[in-house]
């Protein structure tokens, strides 16, 4: 969120910033959204943005839009309420915000780790259990998907050789039966590293995860 000074700033009108870099510029946009102040043709602030900087982010008064253009503002008698602006954003009474996809998803692997909700990183290809996090050595985090065993009635188990003790479903939607639960690695089940056959079965694949799909048979069947 923005704090209240900047937004009624904004609000007044007849100003502009200086946005060197597209960083300057999201935060240019996130403040005019939460002020809800639109670009001249109608356009919510953040659905637009400058492709090329530096670049002028201005709102005049008698258009009660913003607009951008380079060196235009400088022109104008709009503030520069550049250093200003970016000054009140730091400040402590700010809270930081997520500027794209990706840091947005780390402040949700954040807070699942603190909510203690099971985390994952992708190290070499493989997923294991994450307590921290490494923004900055390019590792994949992913809060851990929650089991999706496929439906296998007790009657059906039955109906399958004891020797049998797990069925799984592969990213294919192929279902195979296998006497050890074999191992994920790298976007698949290795398979070849059990004793498996494709099952003769078919089995409802809706809402299953094939990377949480491993099923075992009941101890009592």
């Amino acid at each position: 969120m923005i704090n209240e000074q900047v937004i009624e700033r904004l609000k007044k009108g007849d100003w502009y910033v200086e946005c060197k870099a597209e960083q300057d510029a999201d935060l240019v946009l996130q403040a005019c959204d939460e002020a809800r102040i639109k670009w001249r043709d109608g356009d919510k602030a953040t659905e637009y943005k400058p492709s090329n900087y530096p670049v002028d982010i201005g709102f005049c008064g008698e258009d009660n839009r913003i607009t951008h253009a380079i060196k235009y503002y400088k022109e104008s008698k709009n503030e520069n309420i550049t250093d200003w602006f970016f000054n009140a954003i730091k400040n402590n009474d700010s809270k930081l915000i997520p500027q794209n996809a990706e840091q947005e998803h780390m402040v949700q692997i954040l807070l699942a780790i603190m909510q203690k909700i099971p985390v994952e990183v992708n190290i070499g290809g493989e997923w294991g259990t994450s307590t921290i996090l490494f923004p900055d050595m390019g590792y994949e985090y992913r809060i851990k998907p929650t089991p999706t065993p496929i439906p296998v009635s007790r009657k059906t188990w039955k109906k399958i050789n004891k020797e049998f003790r797990f069925i799984v479903m592969d990213k294919n939607e192929h279902f195979y039966h296998c006497k050890k639960a074999p191992k994920r690695f790298d976007g698949a089940w290795l398979l070849s590293e059990v004793d498996h056959v494709k099952s003769p079965l078919i089995f409802d694949s809706n809402g299953i995860n094939w990377e949480t799909s491993l099923t075992e048979r009941p101890e009592d069947i």
